[in-house]
């Protein structure tokens, strides 16, 4: 028989119910709700759904196992399946709290229609307007079509009354009570499992143990003369030729200081002089017409020293138009004699800054610093311009001292960092490296030092180290060793030193680079773990001492179990922790 199947959604009230009722196209539907859905939990409810679906001949089956919509579907006669396969039937439940309050029970809905309504009103039962009226929702058909009944038939009223006649006969019925000793019989099923438990785990589990095999051993100094190069493809450690690795790091350090450094930035006075021949100077060619002073010359005026700024010269021809009547229209020095020649004015500066250069006109007491036969007299103006401005400047002095402690502290922290970066696989080789340290001064030296500014020096410096693998040294002595143990098979080395071992009288140069390699190594007696298991899995711990201690070199044996229980060595090489040490 085909049938509706609604679905109730927690959030849906009463009047969408309603309306997915009326909306059904069959006779039958199947009313599914949720695991809460509180519209179900009121008898007025099932009252409104049970008369909307007499009034549109229709039958409504309540799909659920919840007892107490079970017992408000009885209150109005409502079929009851467990599932949507499931035969419906009347539920028989004797409950009264199911209409408890069903007088207190309000549709929470602001409007109805009008058969809900009315019988709202014959249940004494305040309605609110519902909003506009919901489209009906109906589930979709399942897969495969579900067939639900309808009202049971008289035939299978009569078997499910003999059926209850049955359960009734049942429950007259003496059974034991079992439900006292409970307690007891998983109490003692849980000891049981326990007791099994810890056996397992004690007996094939937990068992292990170790061993500690300790061997005479001799031990003896190493060492041999060694060579170093600079490519990996040249090297051959079973030779004794390592590839010499190389590692740098740069270190920058920085220190402020005070400025002590002075420096007079003021101007310097600047003035003329003018030179002059004497009249009783012969003049017995034209060359001495000419007198240059050059650009340069030192000017001393007193116990002050000026430079001339641009070259002048005493020229006759040039620059006197008195004397280049000399000779007419062909020179004749004897027209010549006894006349003064002077020069055009020439600019001189103070050598240094300062006032102290600024000084009078004179005629006396200046000197020029040339070498000349000629006689001639100097007069100068007044020199001024002169002044003085100190400053603080950095002196190369004040970068000595700021630097004095860098380099030390920048090597510490170098070396660390290159040991750091060998790691613990590598032997170093001679000293640390150091270049040339590279200064950074802010402000440069003799540049002056504003107010506020601390004078700064950055010291730049580039360490370098040098080391070998320890595992090219390892193989290096253990070939070594075995050419000296001359092929003893019962002999073996516990140690090559390799962890001990350094590099003395390093030398590193252009043609070679040599070391001698100094170490300690051990050897002794030959015993492996290997033996040790092969003697010891499977056995007692007494049986086990005895087989150990009688192997040449072993000088004492301890079997340690981890439980008291544990008087046999484990089978499983797992469970077993063999270590061989050395006695020296």
């Amino acid at each position: 028989m085909n049938k509706d199947v609604i679905y109730i959604e927690p959030e849906q009230d009463i009047t969408d119910i309603l309306s997915n009722v009326k909306a059904a196209k069959h006779k039958i539907i199947a009313l599914v709700p949720p695991k809460k859905a509180g519209v179900l939990r009121s008898a007025v409810n099932f009252k409104l759904i049970a008369k909307t679906a007499r009034q549109h001949e229709k039958t409504v089956v309540l799909i659920t196992t919840d007892e107490s919509l079970q017992r408000l579907a009885s209150t109005v006669k409502m079929p009851v399946a467990k599932s949507l396969q499931s035969k419906p039937q009347i539920p028989n439940l004797n409950d009264e709290e199911a209409t408890d309050d069903a007088d207190d029970d309000v549709i929470e809905d602001d409007e109805k229609p009008a058969e809900e309504e009315k019988a709202a009103e014959e249940e004494k039962v305040p309605v609110k307007t519902a909003p506009k009226k919901a489209e009906p929702v109906l589930a979709k058909k399942p897969a495969k079509e579900e067939v639900i009944e309808g009202e049971p038939e008289p035939e299978e009223k009569e078997n499910s009354s003999k059926a209850a006649k049955a359960v009734a006969k049942m429950k007259s019925a003496k059974i034991p009570n079992f439900a006292k000793y409970r307690k007891f019989i998983i109490a003692g099923m849980a000891v049981l499992i326990v007791l099994i438990g810890f056996t397992v785990w004690a007996t094939a589990i937990a068992p292990a143990a170790e061993i500690v095999v300790t061997v005479h051993t001799s031990k003896s100094n190493f060492a041999e003369k060694v060579t170093f190069v600079d490519h990996e493809d040249k090297a051959n450690p079973k030779d004794g030729i390592f590839f010499l690795e190389e590692k740098t790091v740069t270190k920058k350090a920085e220190a402020e200081f005070d400025a002590t450094g002075e420096l007079d930035k003021g101007t310097k006075a600047s003035g003329t002089i003018t030179v002059s021949r004497p009249e009783n100077d012969v003049i017995s060619s034209e060359a001495d017409l000419v007198f240059s002073i050059p650009a340069n010359t030192i000017v001393k005026i007193g116990d002050k020293e000026f430079v001339v700024a641009e070259g002048g010269s005493v020229n006759a021809k040039a620059d006197n138009e008195y004397l280049k009547q000399c000779g007419g229209s062909f020179f004749a020095p004897k027209n010549c004699l006894k006349k003064t020649i002077y020069s055009s004015p020439i600019k001189v500066v103070a050598k240094e800054v300062g006032d102290s250069y600024n000084i009078a006109a004179t005629t006396s007491g200046i000197t020029l610093g040339i070498n000349t036969t000629k006689k001639y007299s100097v007069s100068s103006t007044a020199m001024t311009g002169g002044s003085s401005k100190i400053v603080k400047i950095v002196s190369e002095e004040d970068v000595k001292a700021a630097t004095s402690g860098l380099t030390a502290a920048s090597a510490k922290e170098a070396q660390s960092e290159l040991k750091e970066q060998f790691g613990d696989e590598y032997i170093l080789l001679g000293n640390m490296e150091q270049g040339e340290p590279k200064d950074t001064v802010t402000p440069n030296v003799d540049e002056e030092v504003g107010e506020n500014v601390k004078p700064k020096v950055v010291r730049e410096v580039v360490f370098k180290m040098f080391a070998v693998k320890k595992e090219s040294v390892k193989t290096f002595i253990t070939k070594k060793l075995k050419e000296n143990a001359s092929g003893d098979k019962t002999q073996t080395i516990y140690s090559a030193g390799e962890n001990e071992a350094f590099f003395e009288k390093f030398q590193n140069t252009t043609d070679e680079s040599t070391a001698r390699l100094k170490t300690s190594v051990i050897t002794g007696p030959k015993v492996t773990e290997q033996m040790v298991a092969d003697k010891s899995l499977g056995k007692k711990v007494g049986e086990v001492k005895h087989l150990l201690q009688s192997i040449n070199g072993v000088s004492s044996v301890s079997v340690n179990p981890n439980y008291f229980w544990v008087t046999s060595v484990p089978s499983d090489p797992n469970k077993v922790q063999i270590k061989v040490t050395v006695e020296q």
